[in-house]
């Protein structure tokens, strides 16, 4: 193994004004390299922690173990504390905001995430502010026991980021509501939130270890999070620099988005073809984006940062390469399906995620339901079976693709890197275990609680060997999770009577804990998942034919209990990387959900009862949109209701479960190329992206896309490559700065104007803010 000297801070004077060195000495010749020297600029500001920090960024690094041990530090102060009164207080806080302008977004034309570095930033602020709080008497002390140190900002965090999301259940709350007219009681509304939230955090008793230990596992998207806690704990002259420019950059932020959002929101989307031609359905289609289910943006240009996002200024390049691909392919695609017609494509709009009659009138789901919201055979024959808008139903095929594709692209690319995760489920390796423990007395679960010496693929990785000195969770605090999880959400399923019988709710629950087999290496490894829900709605539709409520309830725990047992994954990993002990991991992110997950229900419940109308419009507007409600209630009565009419043999839209089929097969041929012609580099090539973007356009707001990719391939393309110190310095604080302004301004203006709890005030209505149309000029179709 190669023997890496890296520059200290006793170092300092051999780093000057102009250049840095790095040497790696090799004696046995590692990798074929030897001793190297390498050179880079760097400017006169920069410290050598980041000199050496771009340098090693820029090597490359041969193995996992090399990469988390140069970009982390891995020394740790087991003394600091993360249970304290502001810690508590301020997660407490910081959770209630992020639920609430999580549920905001999710009704939006756009779905947007909150910004995880932006609750980072804001929660390290607000805990350096506590610090100067005067500890005057025991009062003083327990307000500020003192410095605010790295792992309660952590603790902040995780506590943070673990109600800052959207729980599915107020999804089919809000379903339940809008278009069946019935709303459980609070109090079965919100256990059934908690249940759903914390199934997939209770499925990780047994598996946590597979995910989290290994160093194989990486969990990339969590780098950036863990190098930005040591940046501004363990540097506080240069966290203050970085503080300075954030600040800067989130009150320019706040103040332009009044612009797009409220004063002109002409500039959410530029379109130079709608403004020259504004009385063409076709312009609308292919350059029309800048209002919900309008068109698919192509070379429009948003000024409008909460749809720009900030997600393309910290992926990889090769992730954006994908994307765009998929980006191209999909404006071909529904273009072409539209103009040919494809599944009767010009009799229903171009874009829409509700259901319609074959004459093109909106779906009448209530015309077909008997008692207890079943479908009914002879209704379904007189009324008709519904349609998809093609547009749509592209999407669902192209994604179903993905679904599979995914799968098979991480058995093909990185089976080396998984292979170990399974090999305790072969019989032989079950049966050693078992007298092992049995010998040292572990099968006695409940009485192990420290982290353990040896786990298979953590050989000599610091970070794991650093959380030794931790008591591990112990495994019945999940077990506890689990059991309580599924004993609510059942009891929640027949209160709330969804017609989803008992065995059907537990198989829902077994295939969440096997795709989360499938998805947790897939997400540890890539960074990359997409939520399976299509094909869930599939296995339940087949399980429970003919109720609608009852596939969403499927759906619920089958999909939902996946994505949360991911979060926690992630977190977890980012405890270690962080020298957080598990078991405060666990209290802040069990904390955080069930205070999530309550202020998500309060908030949905206020834009239901006062945004109603606008939810259940094909389009919505630029402000508010139900198409993701929309196009859960769509698949869950196309599927849950009539699915064996639409998607099985002689159905109309039998091509989107055979997607599933296609999905397995076509990473393979990149996979073989690859290896006889490897110049080539079709490992740059993942076929679960593109196929998952090639159904990207089918709803919301597109006019985004562009700049979209030009900032990301300037950020990852220029400034990481060309001005690595620019970069380096600077593009997580601003990154974070310009989502975290974008979330204040909107959590603001939805109260203030937007009718977040109330009636909306629009702004004057003048030629940059066209209320009455589409706000980019292009002709209205959808009215």
């Amino acid at each position: 193994m190669a023997e890496i000297h890296e520059l200290s801070s006793s170092e300092s004077q051999s780093v000057n004004e102009k250049t840095a060195t790095f040497i790696e000495k090799d004696p046995e010749g590692y990798a074929g390299k030897g001793i190297a020297t390498a050179t880079y600029e760097v400017d006169d500001d920069t410290s050598v922690d980041e000199a050496i920090g771009i340098i090693t960024d820029d090597i490359e690094l041969n193995s996992t173990l090399q990469l988390v041990t140069k970009t982390l530090d891995v020394t740790d102060d087991p003394t600091l504390n993360p249970y304290t009164f502001r810690s508590f207080f301020l997660g407490i806080g910081l959770s209630a905001f992020g639920a609430v302008i999580a549920e905001i977004f999710y009704f939006k034309p756009q779905t947007i995430l909150v910004n995880a570095v932006f609750l980072e930033i804001i929660g390290f602020i607000l805990g350096e502010a506590a610090a100067l709080i005067p500890r005057w008497g025991s009062v003083g002390r327990f307000l500020n026991p003192g410095p605010f140190n790295m792992k309660e900002h952590v603790f902040i965090t995780i506590m943070a980021s673990s109600a800052a999301v959207c729980a599915l259940g107020t999804e089919q709350l809000a379903a339940q509501s809008l278009y069946y007219n019935e709303t459980p009681n609070a109090g079965s509304a919100i256990f059934m939130l908690l249940s759903s939230q914390l199934l997939g955090y209770g499925f990780l008793g047994v598996m946590r270890k597979l995910f989290v230990y290994p160093t194989k596992m990486l969990w990339p998207l969590q780098l950036p999070l863990a190098s930005l806690f040591q940046s501004l704990h363990l540097n506080k002259t240069l966290a203050k620099k970085r503080l300075k420019v954030f600040w800067y950059v989130f009150i320019f932020i706040i103040c332009w988005e009044m612009i797009p959002e409220y004063i002109f929101p002409l500039t959410a989307g530029i379109s130079i073809f709608c403004l020259a031609q504004q009385h063409s359905a076709t312009f609308t289609y292919l350059f029309g984006g800048a209002n919900g289910d309008e068109g698919l943006g192509f070379l429009s240009w948003c000024m409008d940062w909460q749809y720009v996002g900030t997600q393309s200024l910290v992926l990889p390049l090769d992730t954006l390469f994908n994307q765009f691909l998929g980006y191209i392919a999909c404006i071909c695609l529904t273009i072409g399906a539209y103009y040919s017609n494809v599944w009767n494509a010009k009799s229903f709009p171009f874009m829409g995620q509700v259901l319609f009659r074959a004459d093109g009138t909106q779906y009448n789901q209530t015309e077909i339901l008997g008692p207890n919201n079943e479908v009914d055979p002879a209704l379904v024959e007189s009324y008709g079976l519904p349609w998809f808008t093609t547009s749509n139903a592209m999407s669902l095929l192209v994604m179903n693709v993905g679904i599979t594709a995914a799968v098979v692209h991480i058995t093909c690319w990185h089976w080396n890197d998984i292979r170990t995760i399974f090999v305790w489920a072969k019989p032989s390796a079950l049966k050693a275990h078992y007298y092992e423990a049995k010998a040292d007395g572990r099968y006695k679960f409940w009485t192990k609680s420290t982290y353990v010496e040896k786990f298979p693929g953590t050989e000599g990785d610091p970070h794991f060997a650093g959380m030794r000195k931790y008591k591990e969770a112990p495994t019945w605090w999940y077990i506890f999770v689990l059991l309580a999880s599924l004993v609510i959400g059942l009891i929640c399923n027949y209160q709330q009577k969804t017609g989803l019988p008992w065995w059907a709710f537990f198989l829902a629950c077994l295939t969440a804990f096997l795709f989360l087999t499938f998805y947790a290496p897939l997400f540890a490894l890539t960074g990359f998942y997409y939520q399976p829900i299509s094909a869930v709605q599939m296995i339940g539709a087949f399980m429970v034919p003919g109720r609608p409520v009852a596939n969403m309830m499927f759906t619920l725990y089958a999909s939902n209990s996946m994505v949360q047992g991911l979060y926690m994954l992630q977190d977890l990993k980012l405890g270690q990387y962080t020298k957080l002990s598990p078991r405060a991991c666990f209290t802040a992110q069990i904390i955080g959900t069930v205070v999530g997950a309550i202020l998500n229900w309060v908030m949905m419940n206020s834009i239901v009862s006062n945004q109603r109308d606008i939810l259940l419009s094909v389009e919505g507007t630029n402000i508010w949109s139900g198409q993701n409600v929309q196009s859960y209630n769509a698949q869950a009565v196309a599927w849950g209701g009539v699915g064996h009419q639409l998607f099985g043999a002689g159905g109309t839209y039998i091509l989107i479960p055979i997607g599933l089929v296609i999905g397995l097969l076509v990473p393979i041929p990149f996979w073989l190329a690859h290896k006889y012609w490897p110049k080539l580099r079709l490992n740059r090539i993942n076929t679960s992206i593109i196929a998952t973007w090639m159904g990207w356009l089918s709803v919301g707001i597109n006019s985004s896309l562009l700049p979209y990719f030009i900032f990301g391939v300037f950020c990852q393309g220029y400034l990481r490559r060309k001005r690595a110190v620019l970069f380096a310095k600077w593009n997580m604080i601003v990154t974070a700065a310009i989502g975290g302004g974008v979330q204040i301004i909107v959590f603001v203006l939805t109260f203030a104007v937007f009718g977040g709890s109330g009636a909306a005030h629009q702004f004057p209505e003048w030629w940059g803010n066209n209320i009455s149309g589409n706000v980019d000029r292009c002709e209205y179709m959808n009215g």
